[in-house]
């Protein structure tokens, strides 16, 4: 069978998490990469990641291509899609990792340079389709350019998509403690950003910030807009967010019937994306953890009978990298 080829424009923290992923996927082959960086950084970054490991690939770069064993990347280093021969390249979809380009007619070059398929790493800024594997990616409708949307919607709309089912969501509050990202400072210094806090050193400081968490679950369930309020806590380690839901629940229910409902889904609708856990388990253990999230069931709580608190665990570059690689895959 023909692989899916896959090019990746931005290769930063995500774009190289999915490059690993299509390396060890035989049904993929990953046929390109732009970003606005030296090609022998690239090679290095892929190569060498201190939270997930070395590869055990041979990697050489070698006339503006990476050798990756027997496989050959074309590299490219453009600000525009039109000077990137897609068409020749044959691909069937672009993953779009840069974090700049949301919406629809910014990524249209692609599509007239001859991608089959364009798929947005992030929430859109226009009216773009935003679909999440295991949400909704069955009621995908053949559109050229989507959007994948976040990594914390990837983590918490499947779980509200449970809760929703049996009990009803009425509002919601979440707060995410968020490994740092690179858009924080190492050391106190000056920042583009409108949030004065992101000044501060990210490896001294829990510094709360805004989220875009509620809006982009808001797509997947209107009747939340403006009853569900998100705050990104970020915390001083480099990788996996750990999300604290509380549920204002439209039915009662008990601690036991819940926790039932999360397994047997999982069990039955959510193989590969969601999971649990019972034991007793911290950050470290999620790095490179491949699944949308992992709900941690002995913190599960209930009060009243209707106010509910769910804990869940996300590496969120490594398990979202997968997602959109499963999105790919889906699509094309």
């Amino acid at each position: 069978m023909k692989k899916i080829r896959i090019f990746i424009n931005g290769f930063g923290r995500i774009g190289r998490s999915a490059a690993r992923i299509i390396l060890d996927d035989p049904g993929l082959e990953l046929a390109g990469i732009n970003d606005l960086y030296s090609f022998e950084q690239m090679a290095y970054l892929l190569k060498y990641d201190s939270l997930y490991s070395t590869l055990r690939c041979d990697i050489r770069l070698q006339n503006n291509e990476l050798r990756i064993d027997h496989q050959t990347v074309k590299l490219f280093s453009q600000c525009d899609a039109a000077n990137i021969d897609i068409k020749s390249l044959d691909i069937d979809i672009v993953l779009q990792c840069s974090g700049m380009f949301l919406t629809v007619e910014s990524n249209m070059p692609w599509i007239k340079n001859g991608a089959k398929k364009v798929i947005v790493s992030t929430p859109p800024s226009d009216e773009m389709p935003t679909y999440i594997f295991g949400v909704n990616h069955k009621e995908y409708k053949q559109e050229t350019i989507i959007s994948n949307s976040s990594c914390s919607a990837n983590a918490i709309v499947p779980i509200f998509k449970i809760i929703d089912k049996y009990f009803g969501i009425r509002s919601a509050m979440m707060s995410m403690y968020h490994s740092y990202t690179f858009y924080q400072n190492l050391l106190d210094n000056k920042h583009y950003s409108t949030e004065i806090r992101r000044t501060r050193s990210a490896t001294q400081n829990i510094i709360p910030l805004s989220s875009t968490a509620a809006k982009a679950t808001e797509y997947f369930f209107p009747h939340l807009k403006d009853q569900f309020h998100a705050v990104s806590i970020r915390v001083p380690i480099p990788a996996v967010t750990l999300y604290d839901l509380s549920i204002s629940l439209r039915s009662t229910g008990t601690k036991e019937e819940i926790n039932s409902r999360l397994t047997e889904e999982i069990e039955f609708f959510y193989e590969n994306i969601l999971d649990i856990t019972n034991a007793p388990e911290e950050s470290s253990k999620y790095i490179k953890n491949p699944y949308s999230a992992t709900i941690n069931l002995p913190f599960t709580m209930l009060s009243e009978g209707n106010l509910l608190r769910i804990s869940a665990w996300q590496d969120n570059e490594y398990g979202y990298a997968g997602r959109l690689v499963d999105m790919a895959k889906a699509i094309s």
